[in-house]
């Protein structure tokens, strides 16, 4: 006969499921470990509160050169983690499991596909780099998967809660172990952080214009938050752009770039009468007047050139660049409610409304038009008059 065996002890804590299975309970996770292997139901899962928010933290300045490489900062304020500044995965990094591979294939077999970027994978950047970049970069693969894992709450609304948890959950792994890498931009690292910084983005900015809870008021300052984000982003762009010319994305970045120049000369008119009524005003100074101009002037290029390009990625690329080129004054101004700052955000609602067939984008133009139309009243209906007009037939059938 063997030793005597030893009684199990019951966690006081724990799920139902490890409890009733008298097994110890891994109670760090929104899902517990023991469940999520054994594609279990978890207690867990039923207290988890909803998506957290995310405040950009400005980027440091660096006191000290680097002639080598850069430093990045960390582009958002993220819970402290158990990680090293070798960029060791933080102890509460969740197991690979079923989820995760469907959320990586759908990433490869939609997203992709959905922006037309698959066929920029067969000439330079091939799917196997692409592959390869993501495997070195465990912020980018959280990202990757918490992307994936948004579109899936769209396009299937019956499980909407559950992808939206862990969109949010593999958003946060991601941000924690960019912030703990503490990296250099160099010739290997500069791909993987442009790649995950633009869809971490696009991710925090399709989030905020889709969900939306607790009326317009938190509406935008969540907007806002998302604003300083894409500050963040351009500073992480601005580094590495350089090395990124060099990267397997030179002839989709060139082309792009290309395509932007073109449009620099303006051909369209959407912000023609915007323009002519800020100018007309006398009761701004003149830093704030300029401030308005800047942000306006991109506003025509990012209209000029989503009309012009002829995929989705091309499309959409304009769009997502306004808010990563806007002044900072201009986000300050918003985040006061200055109404000629609003009456901007609604024209930018209009050319969300342009694309509102794209899943990111969804009904959030004509909601922000309408939403400032009534925050603003009557006395400022001459300035919203173009874009309450373009929206006209989803106001009426709203």
């Amino acid at each position: 006969m063997g030793p005597p065996r030893k009684p199990h002890r019951k966690s006081r804590k724990g799920c139902i499921e490890c409890k009733r299975r008298h097994i110890k309970c891994d109670e760090s996770q929104p899902k517990c470990v023991n469940c999520n292997v054994s594609a279990r139901h978890c207690s867990y899962e039923d207290l988890v509160s909803e998506a957290r928010a995310f405040i950009p933290a400005s980027l440091p300045k660096r006191t000290r050169s680097r002639p080598q490489a850069e430093r990045a900062s960390p582009l958002v304020t993220c819970p402290a983690s158990s990680s090293s500044s070798t960029g060791t995965p933080p102890a509460d990094s969740p197991p690979l499991n079923k989820l995760h591979l469907e959320l990586f294939h759908h990433f490869f077999s939609h997203i992709l596909a959905f922006f037309c970027l698959d066929s920029h994978l067969s000439s330079g950047l091939s799917s196997l780099e692409m592959t390869q970049c993501i495997f070195t970069a465990p912020f980018l693969m959280n990202e990757i998967l918490g992307f994936a894992a948004l579109h899936l709450s769209i396009v299937r609304p019956l499980q909407q809660s559950f992808y939206r948890h862990h969109a949010a959950g593999l958003q946060t792994h991601a941000l924690t172990e960019f912030n703990s890498a503490n990296m250099d931009v160099t010739p290997e690292t500069c791909l993987p952080m442009f790649l995950f910084s633009s869809i971490l983005a696009l991710h925090m900015l399709s989030e905020k214009l889709l969900f939306r809870t607790g009326g317009f008021d938190t509406f935008l300052n969540e907007f806002v938050q998302s604003l300083r984000l894409h500050r963040g982003v351009r500073a992480v762009t601005a580094q590495s752009w350089p090395l990124l010319l060099q990267s397997p994305l030179k002839s989709l970045l060139e082309a792009e770039g290309n395509a932007l120049t073109r449009n620099e000369g303006g051909c369209g008119n959407e912000c023609a009468a915007l323009m002519d009524l800020l100018d007309s005003s006398d009761s701004m100074n003149t830093s704030v007047r300029n401030t308005y101009r800047e942000t306006i002037k991109h506003l025509q290029s990012a209209f000029d050139g989503s009309h012009q390009h002829p995929s989705r990625f091309s499309a959409v690329g304009p769009v997502i660049s306004w808010p990563v080129i806007i002044p900072p004054r201009y986000i300050d101004l918003l985040e006061e409610r200055t109404p000629e700052a609003l009456v901007i955000l609604a024209y930018f609602g209009a050319l969300l409304y342009l694309h509102r067939e794209m899943w990111i984008f969804g009904d959030s133009g004509a909601y922000i038009i309408t939403s400032i139309k009534d925050y603003l009243g009557p006395d400022w209906e001459s300035w919203l008059r173009w874009p309450s007009e373009f929206v006209q037939p989803w106001a009426e059938n709203a």
